[in-house]
């Protein structure tokens, strides 16, 4: 491999980037329907993507005269139809690369986004503007990490090896086995391209620009507790934090901790953050919430809710040292739903991949209404439940779309009074379809209200992160069932 900068130039410039399969479905289903497509909906996608955002600021930097600030701006710049155009062309990951190399790309991007969140809530908290050029600069800064893994991913193993070893003086190491350090090839291979000055000036110390500050704090902070393993951040890092953050030193780790936990949930529907919540739960004592906050979080859920059984789910759910099973918080969940939110007719059905078909495992229905424990939904015959599944999403049902849902509904499933609103609602663990939700009011008259559905949603996103903090501790994967 090169070791003259000019040749790791050539090299970088050179190389296809692939995309996500995840960011070609998604494009692919917009096409649809392609008013959909909108430089917002784009830009969320790439910022999904470090591969496809990197892509996206190498050509504009090549084509346009003018500074780019963010992913949002490169997308003006280069034409929706252009970027459609890219985004179908370009190689998808999972198909050109081997599975080990597709985990470990899929793990930087984790890490790149993390390090992007983190700057980004940081310059909210400086009340700083034009937060997204933050977001895009900590986003794409590390690109060299990913790329060589595509270019060289025997080199990149060895670089990967110099950080998580023992040894201090891992710039030496970066010479040694690249002729330059990381930095050196990243600064003059983002300068060639024309990347945004934010990312440009993040990979010296030579600047007096606050947001490059927080860039490089934020790839330390996080680099810190992904080679340590550990949120016990060492005194000159977290004196540095607190200062950039304008907090006491005493506040910092905590500010700091809730941000991480914010990134994570930040990250659930995309990337894998179990690592950084492994690392987060060994140190339980760093995330726990103040007293009062926690007071106040339960006594709202107190008033949004008809009586105790919901507030008290919720509980049973939180709990840290809770050896329950998966289906055992599936029951905590459905009881949460019928007899907390007051829904008649509660289904959770388990995805079985093998069978590509939904059953109902899981039910509480009012007395009179029969059971549906022998409805089987197969994917290969059932279009709404297929598109379902394939992202994580909530659909309500009401009088007004119902003429559009009906006749895909099995007949156990459809509506029981036209003033009727149903809720599904796709669920999934780790990133992957696990089951669906179905909720209704039966033959009942009672109306779904913003706050049921709110409430619906609450529950959902407590069961998903009791689950996943269930498979972590337990270090293994379970099928629901």
């Amino acid at each position: 491999m090169a070791n003259k900068l000019s040749d790791w130039i050539k090299a970088f410039s050179n190389c296809e980037i692939p995309v996500l399969y995840q960011s070609k479905r998604r494009i692919h289903e917009l096409q649809e329907d392609e008013q959909d497509i909108t430089v917002t909906v784009l830009a969320d996608i790439a910022r999904q993507d470090p591969g496809f955002s990197i892509h996206l600021l190498r050509q504009v930097g090549r084509a346009s005269k003018k500074e780019i600030t963010s992913i949002y701006h490169a997308i003006t710049l280069i034409s929706i139809p252009i970027v459609i155009k890219m985004l179908t062309d370009l190689p998808t990951l999972e198909k050109v690369l081997d599975n080990k190399t597709i985990s470990t790309i899929i793990h930087i991007y984790a890490y790149q986004h993390q390090t992007a969140y983190m700057a980004k809530q940081w310059s909210i908290l400086r009340k700083e503007s034009e937060n997204n050029e933050l977001f895009t600069a900590g986003l794409n800064r590390s690109f060299f990490s990913f790329m060589l893994h595509v270019i060289d991913s025997d080199m990149a193993k060895q670089i990967d090896n110099i950080y998580f070893s023992a040894t201090e003086n891992y710039l030496s190491k970066e010479k040694e086995l690249l002729g330059n350090s990381v930095d050196e090839i990243s600064e003059a291979i983002a300068k060639h391209w024309r990347l945004p000055e934010l990312i440009c000036g993040s990979y010296s110390g030579k600047h007096h620009n606050p947001k490059i500050t927080g860039i490089r704090l934020a790839t330390e902070l996080m680099h810190e507790i992904y080679s340590r393993s550990s949120t016990h951040y060492t005194d000159n890092l977290i004196n540095r934090v607190a200062e950039y953050m304008r907090v006491s030193v005493e506040r910092a780790p905590g500010k700091v901790n809730r941000i991480i936990i914010s990134t994570i949930r930040d990250s659930q529907k995309y990337l894998p953050y179990q690592p950084l919540l492994l690392i987060m739960m060994s140190y339980p004592s760093s995330i726990i919430k103040e007293k009062n906050e926690i007071k106040a979080k339960t006594k709202e859920i107190k008033s949004t809710s008809s009586n105790t059984v919901f507030p008290e789910c919720i509980e049973l759910l939180r709990e840290k040292k809770s050896s329950k099973s998966v289906p055992e918080l599936i029951e905590i969940t459905i009881k949460a739903m019928k007899d907390g939110i007051g829904f008649s007719r509660v289904l959770f059905m388990p995805f079985d991949k093998k069978e590509k078909c939904l059953n109902v495992k899981f039910q509480l229905l009012d007395n009179e209404l029969p059971s549906l424990k022998q409805l089987i939904i197969s994917m290969d015959l059932n279009k709404l439940f297929n598109q379902l599944l394939m992202k994580e999403q909530t659909l309500c049902i009401n009088p007004k779309n119902q003429h559009k849902f009906i006749e895909s509904l099995p007949s156990a499933l459809r509506p029981m009074k036209s003033s009727a609103t149903i809720i599904v609602n796709s669920f999934y663990i780790n990133n992957k379809a696990t089951g669906c939700f179905y909720v209704d009011y039966g033959n009942t008259d009672k109306l779904l209200s913003t706050n049921d559905l709110k409430l619906f949603k609450v529950i959902c996103t407590e069961l998903k992160t009791a689950i996943e903090s269930t498979l972590i501790k337990k270090n293994s994967v379970k099928k629901v069932a």
